[in-house]
């Protein structure tokens, strides 16, 4: 599992520190992050925010199913 890669835009000089939260499958942000990145650069918001929290739930959902085999 990787962690959140997320330095924030409050983090303007090296050495930057990321968030550290585990990430999603597949991806380089947690949750929340996720959801910050990908909403900001959306040109249709209402629909973009609709397939972010989709997107989340369907790997939040696979990410508990991978922890249960794994016990």
């Amino acid at each position: 599992m990787s962690e959140c890669q997320y330095i924030g835009p409050e983090q303007t000089r090296a050495p930057f520190k990321y968030c550290g939260v585990r990430a999603l499958e597949g991806k380089v942000y947690c949750a929340d992050h996720y959801y910050v990145v990908y909403k900001k650069g959306s040109s249709n918001l209402k629909n973009n925010t609709k397939a972010i929290e989709a997107e989340i739930a369907e790997l939040k959902r696979l990410q508990e199913i991978e922890e249960i085999e794994n016990v």
